[in-house]
């Protein structure tokens, strides 16, 4: 915890609800003296119901926070600035995340907390744990020579059951522990992924084949937080993720649901951008950390079988990906010029890897136009061109290299 720090908090969330679970994280900020430098940015979308207004009115006069609401005419107004990331972003998709974070940024917010509307708080201090991002501060850091290690292993199911993160590589998935080195040592987080109660976060087919009741999380070395070391990766989400400001180059939530072998590729944009974090902040000497502050997670209602279509294409890209990411390397020292190099390295994949077929390089070529999109509105956004709100406001260590076919 840092109870001196005063840097600007924003919380951002999507919904297509009413999001009731912004009542509790605004009393814990104020409870824990957060609420003067918090403020919240809510993306609407065209199913969003108009009682919203209502209740974040109700909101905006219970906690000194300012409130941001960016229904669908204030984001036409706000993403004027960048048609082509406007002309990218696709409306009933969690990828209008991406604007509320350009939001959020351009109000000034130093540190940005991802969160869903089905994601309540659990206990503890809610942002006084997400700001480890932006501070040096001691961890055990746990590293793998298989290069991967599921964070899921912490948490704790009643009855018991063994599950993987959403969107770890299939080819990985292993259950042996050998291989596994954890040591304390001082990290420089800039990205807090907070784990959850309840529902935890993971692919369609494990939903499908038991329900999962997170009960509690295992510590790490007898801490609630941990870092995986360079080298050692596990995806990360966009739901109780908190992100230094700094960072926002490599936060593009990608735009999915285009054609892929016959599937609509979905359910992965948050995944996708973890890797590609992991795969900067890796060369810059940052850190990702795992762990506090734990959320309940109250999901909305899904259907499995149609989160399964979207994923098993998905599947195949992931390993991919993974590959040309592990592959990359930049000379840049900030998130915005790693990022640029990182969008041309997948270009040149896509145009020069022997082993893509024709589908996979188009759907390749079109994910890195979105990318580049995103950089120029993230590049304008960090040099401080800010701007009146659109909405309604309401009161470099050395790399682990992977061993083939070693342990996971």
């Amino acid at each position: 915890m840092h109870s001196h720090d005063r840097r600007q908090v924003a919380l951002v969330t999507t919904t297509i609800h009413v999001p009731h679970c912004l009542d509790d994280y605004l009393a814990n900020a104020e409870r824990h003296g957060w609420i003067d430098q918090t403020s919240v940015v809510v993306v609407g979308d065209r199913k969003t119901p108009a009682a919203i207004g209502e209740y974040l009115g109700t909101l905006g006069r219970r906690f000194p926070a300012k409130i941001t609401y960016l229904d669908v005419d204030a984001q036409r107004g706000l993403m004027r600035r960048w048609p082509a990331l406007d002309l990218a972003l696709r409306y009933d998709c969690i990828q209008r995340r991406n604007v509320g974070y350009l939001q959020a940024a351009s109000d000034g917010a130093d540190v940005i907390i991802s969160v869903d509307d089905d994601n309540f708080v659990a206990e503890g201090d809610f942002i006084g744990h997400h700001l480890t991002v932006g501070h040096d501060v001691q961890l055990p850091v746990v590293e793998h020579s298989s290069g991967w290690w599921n964070v899921c292993r912490q948490l704790v199911s009643a009855p018991p059951r063994r599950f993987y993160h959403r969107g770890y590589p299939k080819s990985q998935q292993d259950w042996t522990t050998d291989g596994v080195l954890i040591e304390p040592r001082t990290v420089r987080p800039v990205v807090n992924a907070g784990l959850w109660l309840k529902n935890p976060d993971v692919d369609a087919s494990t939903n499908m084949e038991e329900p999962i009741n997170v009960v509690s999380m295992e510590p790490v070395s007898g801490s609630s937080s941990w870092s995986l070391g360079p080298g050692t990766w596990c995806p990360f989400n966009s739901q109780n993720t908190a992100f230094d400001v700094k960072t926002l180059p490599a936060m593009y939530l990608v735009v999915m649901l285009d054609t892929f072998r016959g599937y609509r590729i979905g359910r992965l944009d948050d995944i996708w951008m973890s890797y590609f974090v992991r795969a900067i902040a890796d060369q810059l000497g940052d850190s990702v950390v795992y762990g506090a502050p734990l959320v309940v997670q109250d999901r909305n209602p899904h259907n499995f079988l149609h989160d399964l279509t979207q994923e098993l294409g998905g599947y195949v890209l992931t390993e991919t990906l993974i590959g040309q990411l592990r592959a990359f390397r930049t000379t840049e020292r900030d998130y915005l010029g790693a990022y640029l190099d990182l969008i041309y390295h997948l270009r040149e994949c896509a145009e020069t890897d022997p082993g893509l077929g024709q589908p996979e390089r188009e759907y390749l070529r079109l994910m890195v136009l979105g990318m580049a999109a995103w950089h120029e509105a993230s590049s304008s956004v960090l040099g401080r061109i800010t701007k009146p709100s659109a909405g309604r406001h309401v009161p470099a260590p050395k790399l682990l290299t992977p061993r083939v076919g070693a342990p996971r």
